[in-house]
């Protein structure tokens, strides 16, 4: 029986088959870190080391994998398709861990988006009403998230 895990729009919360039959010892020896991890072997997908990003030791196969997220503590399944994706497309690097879990990440990228956004809108000189607007709107969003302590800074924009 499988535990309740985060929900991820593109893979679901269930582990993905593959339909290859791949023996727990080769997924072992296919990269060191599935040892210690729990993992569902069915879910094996072949790796195209030719993509990745590593020094000495490539990952050979890729499976889902079970972890628990750093931030909220929830449980997720970090998907082979999605780990192929990480390593073979976007460049990660091989040794690189997901942590956290699809819904915290999401949020993290959010954040930063909107601190990005209060930056240059704090920068912009000679701010039209609509972007002194957001940028109010946008430090209230942040002083509700806790990034801006202080709410004067808020009442100070104009």
């Amino acid at each position: 029986m499988h535990k309740d895990y985060v929900l991820h729009p593109r893979y679901g919360d269930k582990p993905l088959y593959s339909g290859l039959s791949v023996s727990i010892e080769k997924l072992l020896d296919a990269h060191w870190s599935l040892a210690g991890s729990t993992f569902f072997p069915e879910t094996a997908i072949k790796a195209n080391i030719e993509k990745q990003n590593y020094s000495t030791f490539p990952r050979s196969y890729y499976v889902d994998v079970e972890k628990r997220c750093a931030q909220c503590n929830r449980w997720f399944i970090f998907f082979a398709q999605e780990q192929k994706f990480w390593f073979e497309e976007l460049g990660f690097y091989i040794d690189a861990e997901c942590t956290k879990c699809v819904d915290c990440r999401k949020k993290e990228q959010s954040i930063k988006q909107l601190l990005n956004l209060y930056a240059t809108l704090v920068k912009t000189e000679n701010r039209s009403s609509e972007q002194t607007q957001q940028l109010k709107h946008v430090a209230l969003e942040l002083l509700q998230l806790g990034y801006i302590k202080d709410s004067r800074k808020i009442d100070q924009i104009s």
